[in-house]
């Protein structure tokens, strides 16, 4: 007889939701016409307006190389602007321009559609122990010395 860890069905769980959810967001970040880190970017740019590099990377865990390639690219579909700081000249900041804040809007309003349907399938008085389950793994994920550090 095989002995299952007691983690492993919460393996198993983050996993599937995990594929499930990043699944969904390929698919709706694909209809937006951009990548699923591009739509990350966008994102966290929308929080974060005149980001550094090195900011953006830390926020999304992702080296900065990879990074790069990615905001030249929306760079280069006038979704993000550089423009060099003005506190130190060899930093650029990055934002969205008014096209990205467009693009930023369709992709919101696509995850709120799913998101919304996602929510209308768990029992009404689940709903919030559903989202504070989220968001106290979510605070411990984040406390965890382990996860969410981008890789050398």
């Amino acid at each position: 007889m095989k002995i299952i860890p007691p983690y492993a069905n919460v393996r198993e769980m983050l996993q599937l939701l995990v594929r499930r959810f990043g699944l969904l967001q390929k698919d709706g970040a694909q209809c937006c016409g951009v990548s699923v880190v591009q739509s990350h970017i966008i994102y966290e740019l929308n929080k974060h307006p005149n980001s550094t590099l090195n900011e953006l990377s830390e926020l999304l865990s992702v080296d900065t190389s990879t990074l790069s390639r990615q905001v030249q690219q929306l760079v280069e579909m006038e979704y993000v602007s550089r423009t060099p700081s003005p506190n130190d000249r060899r930093y650029v900041l990055l934002a969205l321009t008014g096209k990205g804040n467009e693009q930023y809007t369709e992709i919101e309003k696509t995850m709120e559609d799913y998101l919304l349907d996602i929510l209308g399938h768990v029992p009404e008085d689940k709903k919030a122990q559903v989202i504070e389950s989220l968001q106290i793994l979510s605070d411990a994920m984040s406390a965890s010395p382990h996860c969410c550090t981008p890789p050398l």
